[in-house]
């Protein structure tokens, strides 16, 4: 297993996969790893849900991209290139992804949101350390107050979508370390 400083500077959002299975056991290992990150209160306000079924990824497809190409979303799209790429005819936001992992939040916790969305990062690191691939679905997000896409998600009573990410074998990896402005800090001293 690489070293963790390692598993952190490489760690890519892949957007190309195999169509190779993930086992039900990495799946469990993955959420594992997650629910290790700390939590206001240890409240742990999270519930997962593992999609594997196709049907219910395209279903969820229809929707965000639905939602993508509506003129007042792509009114604020920062680029061309963005709207070319989501309205081009075969656009799958999960990019043939094999599962989807869905983190909703207790509504009643505050701070709940930024519980799972460590939980998530824990994810992702799970992810790379065993040679998965991920990709965080910002896009999903949109969806989350559609009745039809909580419906597919069986969202729990009381639960947001809160973070979600795409889990597969990487077809393609992209190389190196990902390309980073300097951190901007503030020392007070």
């Amino acid at each position: 297993m690489p070293e963790f400083f390692e598993v952190l500077r490489t760690r890519r959002s892949v957007r190309s996969y195999t169509a190779e299975p993930v086992s039900r056991r990495d799946i469990q290992d993955l959420i594992d790893s997650a629910i290790l990150a700390p939590t206001g209160m240890n409240l742990q306000p999270w519930a997962f849900t593992v999609v594997t079924r196709r049907e219910v990824m395209h279903g969820l497809n229809s929707i965000v991209v639905g939602i993508l190409r509506r003129p007042e979303v792509q009114h604020h799209m920062a680029s061309q290139r963005l709207k070319e790429i989501v309205n081009a005819p075969d656009y799958d936001i999960f990019y043939g992804a094999p599962v989807l992992i869905v983190v909703s939040a207790d509504t009643r916790v505050a701070g709940g949101t930024v519980d799972c969305q460590l939980a998530a990062e824990n994810l992702f690191l799970a992810a790379h350390a065993k040679g998965l691939a991920t990709c965080y679905m910002g896009f999903l997000l949109l969806a989350g107050e559609v009745p039809e896409a909580q419906k597919l998600l069986s969202i729990p009573e009381g639960f947001k979508m809160v973070a979600a990410a795409i889990v597969g074998h990487p077809d393609v990896r992209p190389e190196g370390p990902p390309d980073r402005k300097p951190a901007r800090i503030n020392w007070v001293e």
